[in-house]
């Protein structure tokens, strides 16, 4: 891929986005669940998770289309790992997605916090 440079109000609209919502995680993480320092043990996960979503997500906000994608996984335990960014089209009018957080969870109700308040279906392939 060619270089691809994001611009400045883009760059900070992503940095206030990322404090919301790791705010957000503080607020809502619970001691029984994977803690921050336990997220980057999952970064491998990450491109199967973007490349085979149980569900994503797209929705507009602040003028700019944000995407979600969630897969589940069954290790010793079973939880969600959850992507979220944003789509910014680049010089050649296509999307690139940027991301903003990830993070994994064992609980329904944080899955339920960042999927915009419901749990949306599956595809059906």
């Amino acid at each position: 891929m060619d270089e691809f440079y994001l611009p400045e109000d883009v760059v900070e609209w992503i940095c206030l986005k990322k404090s919301e919502y790791l705010s957000r995680l503080i607020e809502n993480v619970t001691q029984s669940d994977f803690q921050f320092e336990d997220y980057s043990r999952y970064d491998d996960l990450i491109p199967s998770t973007l490349s085979v979503p149980d569900w994503s997500v797209e929705v507009m906000e602040d003028g700019f289309k944000l995407k979600t994608f969630c897969r589940q996984f069954h290790d010793q335990v079973s939880f969600h790992q959850m992507v979220i960014g944003v789509l910014v089209e680049d010089q050649n009018k296509k999307d690139v997605f940027v991301p903003i957080i990830s993070f994994v969870t064992k609980d329904e109700l944080l899955v339920k916090i960042f999927s915009g308040g419901k749990l949306p279906r599956p595809t059906l392939n």
